[in-house]
């Protein structure tokens, strides 16, 4: 079993305004900030561990409105911040079942403010969120995953002079995977935030389902089959039962009537 091992480091400095408009939507950003990012990871074909750093500071803004097929979208964001992450994740996984899990330390100082929604053929995705102010905090997550679904849990806290409030729901269906999930977070000084969400993939529980099928009538197929080469045995072995009495029959009568010379 083989493992490789990967780094990187980059820095860059972002400034740049763009608007796009097409027939199906348009688009604003702004961004004037400086970032930096350092990551490690090892893994093989089973099992994979990465490390993270990061740090970025400036102010992004961006807002846009459009049509995705049948689906209708809206959202904006501002973002004045100086944020740090530290990350980590590992997985661990074989043959369609895994498990993975990864956590996220971070500080930030500033103002955020987001809002989205989307909403058409495949559900309703809709929430929003606000942060302003310093604070540090610790998120986690972990997902267990087989072949028919996968379900994510996560959780987390933050601590400093700031205010947090958030909120969503999402009930979608795409490309045969239905996902319900609910999400929220209230902090002031002290925050504690849950989610929970929920896969699965319809398509594979059909599959598996058409398996059964299939397997069910390979096996009527051979009990058929079967009974029909037992019946097929039975009435070749009445056949010979009934000729084997017809046979002693008549012997016994020859002899009668030889006994008797009629």
């Amino acid at each position: 079993m083989s493992s490789a091992t990967t780094a990187n480091a980059s820095a860059s400095v972002n400034m740049d305004a763009t608007v796009s408009v097409t027939k199906d939507s348009v688009e604003v950003a702004y961004e004037n900030t400086v970032e930096a990012h350092t990551g490690a990871s090892v893994g093989n074909e089973n099992a994979t561990i990465g490390v993270d750093a990061s740090v970025k500071t400036g102010t992004t803004v961006g807002a846009g409105a459009g049509l995705d097929g049948n689906n209708a979208y809206a959202h904006a964001e501002y973002s004045d911040t100086t944020v740090a992450h530290v990350t980590g994740n590992a997985q661990v996984g074989t043959e369609g079942v895994g498990i993975a899990v990864g956590a996220d330390a971070y500080a930030k100082s500033g103002t955020e403010v987001e809002a989205h929604a989307i909403a058409g053929q495949n559900g309703i995705d809709a929430g929003a969120s606000a942060s302003v102010g310093n604070a540090v905090g610790v998120d986690a997550t972990g997902t267990e995953s087989l072949r028919e679904a996968s379900i994510t849990g996560g959780a987390g806290v933050s601590a400093g002079e700031h205010f947090e409030a958030g909120g969503g729901a999402t009930a979608t269906f795409v490309d045969g995977k239905a996902t319900v999930g609910v999400s929220g977070d209230v902090a002031a000084l002290i925050g504690v935030e849950a989610d929970v969400s929920a896969t699965v993939d319809t398509k594979q529980i059909q599959a598996d389902a058409n398996t059964v099928v299939e397997t069910a009538k390979v096996a009527e197929k051979v009990v058929v089959d079967t009974g029909a080469k037992v019946e097929h045995v039975v009435e070749d072995t009445g056949k010979k039962a009934g000729n084997s009495i017809v046979d002693t029959a008549k012997r016994a009568g020859n002899t009668v009537r030889k006994w008797f010379k009629f």
